[in-house]
C-alpha cells in the first residue's frame, strides 16, 4: 500500500476502512444491540490508548514540515500550520497532559477538533484509525494516570486492548487550555 500524500487520502483510507468494518458487523447474530453500537477513532500519547468519538474529529493529518513557531505561547503549544489555506493552531496534547514533549514521528498525526468555536489540532503520537464497539462505554477508569481524569468520559475493552473515552469537548472547556498565552 503506498504512504498517503495528504490529507484527503487519510481520509479515504479511513472511510475504506470504515465500510468494510460495516459490511463485517453486518454479519453479527441477531443477539447483538446494534443500537448501542458507535464509532470511535484510536490514538495513542505516550502509552495510554484512547478514543474518541468520530464526530469529535473534523480530520486527521501527517503533521506537516512546515510550522511556524508561536512566541510568548505556553511550551505545550506546538505551532501554526497551514492547512489548505487555513492556519490552524497545533496543541502537543501529551506535552499538555503528561507535561513531556511529544517527538515527531512518521506515526505523528494532527487530529483537528471538530467545534464551531475552538478551531486547533491535537499532536499525537500515534492514530490507529477507526475502532468500532458493540456497547457503551464503563466507567471511567480511576486507576487511569491522574492528570487524564479531568479529560475521560469512561473505557472500553476490545480485543484485550483498554481504550479510555477521551473528551475533546472536557478539554476546550479547561481554562488552562484556553489560556495558551505564557
Amino acid at each position: 500500500m503506498a504512504q498517503p500524500q495528504s490529507p484527503e487520502d487519510i481520509i479515504q483510507i479511513l472511510q475504506s476502512i470504515e465500510l468494510r468494518s460495516k459490511q463485517k458487523a453486518a454479519g453479527l447474530s441477531q443477539f447483538d444491540e446494534l443500537g448501542k453500537s458507535w464509532t470511535a477513532i484510536g490514538f495513542r500519547i505516550s502509552s495510554f490508548h484512547f478514543v474518541i468519538p468520530l464526530d469529535d474529529s473534523r480530520e486527521v493529518f501527517p503533521m506537516p514540515d512546515q510550522v511556524t513557531a508561536v512566541p510568548k505561547a505556553k511550551p505545550w503549544i506546538y505551532g501554526i500550520v497551514n492547512l489548505r489555506g487555513e492556519l490552524l493552531p497545533v496543541l502537543d496534547l501529551k506535552h499538555y497532559l503528561l507535561d513531556i514533549p511529544t517527538k515527531v514521528s512518521k506515526k505523528s498525526r494532527v487530529l483537528v477538533i471538530n467545534d464551531k468555536d475552538i478551531n486547533s489540532g491535537l499532536l499525537v503520537d500515534e492514530v490507529f484509525g477507526l475502532k468500532h464497539f458493540q456497547r457503551e462505554p464503563d466507567a471511567i477508569d480511576q486507576h487511569a494516570h491522574k492528570e487524564l481524569l479531568p479529560y475521560l468520559t469512561g473505557s472500553v475493552f476490545q480485543q484485550e486492548q483498554h481504550w479510555d473515552v477521551f473528551s475533546f469537548d472536557k478539554l476546550i472547556s479547561d481554562q488552562r487550555f484556553i489560556n495558551a498565552a505564557a
